[in-house]
């Protein structure tokens, strides 16, 4: 007879088998591995140089906002020389004009080196970009002949699915319920087979109760890693 025991137990065996299956699905072939860890490796680059661009461009608004700045100083100082009455005042004048230059000239090589930056910078981006560009479709071709020769795989994992829904379909929600809470806290391990007189997964020895109740088919959880107990038929 089809007991309830029976079906936890085949839908466990279906359950396993399709992890089997899926994890085979996420397998990555070594070219594809490859191509995929370039890709990641140039688009990380990219990000980089993008980054690195934006803080030149930055950095040059910013010096050629102190730069007008300092021109304007600049400016000042050199209309004031022609008001100055005496020798200390021109002497006076003209330092700041000195101090104002050179602040001037540091600002304009500042911005100089920011322009030529951000030129180097752009140029590095649009060559990895167009080198990004063809990594993408040797990454996309490898990744199409990956899922391509995934069919069969496939299509035995979706044959097993069905399975599974068709024996869960014969199985009380209530307890098809507390299948799947046991399956999700116990790694994917909802059923564990008797070994001798004890729990195959956790070792606990079971009670000559728990022993009758299998042989009669009734559903029983063990003690201590609370899977439900499965007992085969040579064995009872």
């Amino acid at each position: 007879m089809d007991q309830i025991v029976d079906r936890l137990w085949e839908l466990q065996t279906a359950l396993t088998e399709l992890a089997g299956k899926e994890k085979l699905l996420q397998e990555k072939p070594e070219e594809y591995a490859a191509v995929e860890k370039e890709l990641n490796e140039s688009q990380a680059a990219i990000d980089r140089l993008e980054l690195k661009l934006e803080e030149s461009s930055r950095q040059r608004r910013k010096s050629e906002a102190e730069l007008q700045d300092a021109q304007e100083v600049l400016k000042k100082f050199q209309g004031q020389l022609m008001q100055v009455k005496n020798q200390q005042q021109y002497s006076a004048a003209w330092k700041e004009i000195d101090v104002a230059r050179k602040t001037v000239k540091d600002l304009e090589d500042a911005t100089f080196a920011s322009l030529s930056e951000i030129e180097s910078t752009e140029k590095e981006l649009g060559e990895k970009r167009e080198a990004h560009a063809s990594i993408r479709e040797r990454h996309d071709r490898a990744y199409e002949q990956w899922q391509g020769s995934l069919g069969h795989l496939k299509r035995e994992a979706d044959a097993i699915r069905a399975r599974v829904e068709s024996i869960e379909s014969r199985i009380p929600d209530p307890l098809r319920r507390q299948f799947h809470q046991i399956l999700r806290q116990r790694q994917g391990i909802a059923m564990s087979r008797v070994s001798g007189d004890a729990c195959g997964e956790c070792r606990v020895r079971l009670r000559a109760q728990s022993i009758q109740q299998l042989k009669r088919g009734e559903v029983v959880t063990c003690d201590g890693c609370r899977r439900f107990y499965y007992l085969d038929k040579v064995a009872s």
